[in-house]
């Protein structure tokens, strides 16, 4: 599969004694301009944070959730809806990209008060080619013939 982009994605929660929107804040505020220019250094391709729960420009509205919710448990009763503060996503070449940010003699730095505002027990991990189907442009991608 080489060639295609890989998806790194990380889960947090945030630690009990601070407000989701003080956490999405420190994230956005404090780590994101110390960390951006080390994700160029090394190559990400593409960084996104998807915030769970109302903040600012980022909300996600509880009316959403809240009928979205509603409406997968007549369909998938067993599903369980996320929970997490955000959900971040890197898009990589490979996970050289990844070793070499947290390598990186910077990146102590950009994550320094990390442990005083992320659950790290709870995080979640994953990586996997991401493979379109269906473009913005409405054409349908990757499919057999």
């Amino acid at each position: 599969m080489s060639g295609q982009a890989l998806k790194y994605t990380v889960t947090h929660y945030r630690k009990p004694e601070h407000s989701h929107e003080d956490f999405i804040k420190w994230i956005v505020e404090v780590h994101l301009p110390l960390a951006i220019p080390i994700f160029k250094k090394h190559g990400v391709i593409e960084y996104s944070l998807q915030v769970l729960k109302p903040f600012g420009k980022f909300v996600t509205p509880e009316s959403l959730n809240g009928a979205l919710k509603a409406e997968m448990e007549k369909f998938r009763p067993t599903w369980d809806f996320a929970d997490f503060d955000c959900f971040i996503e890197y898009t990589i070449n490979d996970l050289q990209v990844i070793k070499n940010v947290i390598s990186d003699p910077d990146w102590p730095k950009a994550i320094e008060n990390q442990d005083d505002w992320v659950d790290t027990t709870k995080a979640l991990l994953s990586v996997g080619y991401s493979t379109p189907y269906l473009l913005k442009t409405g054409e349908v991608v990757n499919m057999p013939k």
